[in-house]
């Protein structure tokens, strides 16, 4: 059990009052006295958890770089092209068979890719009975027929293996995530 003595409740209340005030627009800088001190509730989208860079790590922002963005990619042109064609082909390694000489980040690409140029999404979509393949021409069509054009954003549903009986996800299934795209 957990006891509260009168100076906690004044602390967290502190900590709605700056929060209150930041969001009418006030300045983190004049609010908070230093911004190493633990003040203040910091916003949900990542705004404001670092208060000298109150927009460093939210949502859609993107990182800081120290030095340019020079991704390297293989130099051997086995690329992998999204859409129709088989996902898998023959890398560098000298034996035919399901490998993949990977771009960098394609895992993760792959991972997060819920649009219609990713052949795992578009099997997710018609197998959560959102849409069909066309078998003339095998474009993906929607509940009323109309052709899904490629690169479109998909809405696949987190239902839980068990048919939504349990919770879709749980917490391990984030650190997971953030473990193996990293």
């Amino acid at each position: 059990m957990v006891t509260y003595v009168k100076s906690d409740l004044e602390f967290i209340l502190q900590q709605i009052k700056i929060a209150e005030a930041l969001a009418a627009g006030g300045d983190a800088a004049t609010l908070i006295p230093h911004p190493a001190l633990p003040l203040g509730l910091r916003e949900v989208d990542g705004r404001n958890n670092n208060l000298l860079h109150t927009e460093f790590g939210a949502a859609d922002t993107l990182f800081p770089r120290m030095v340019p963005s020079n991704p390297l990619n293989d130099s051997d042109g086995d690329g992998i092209a999204f859409g129709p064609g088989p996902l898998f082909v023959q890398g560098d390694y000298g034996l035919p068979g399901n490998v993949v000489d990977a771009d960098p980040r394609i895992i993760s690409n792959l991972i997060v890719d819920m649009t219609s140029n990713n052949p795992a999404a578009v099997a997710s979509f018609v197998d959560h009975g959102l849409g069909t393949i066309r078998v003339s021409d095998g474009a993906l069509l929607d509940l009323d027929g109309i052709v899904i054009p490629p690169g479109t954003q998909l809405s696949i549903p987190n239902v839980a293996t068990d048919e939504g009986l349990s919770a879709s996800f749980n917490s391990w299934f984030t650190f997971f995530g953030q473990f193996f795209d990293h």
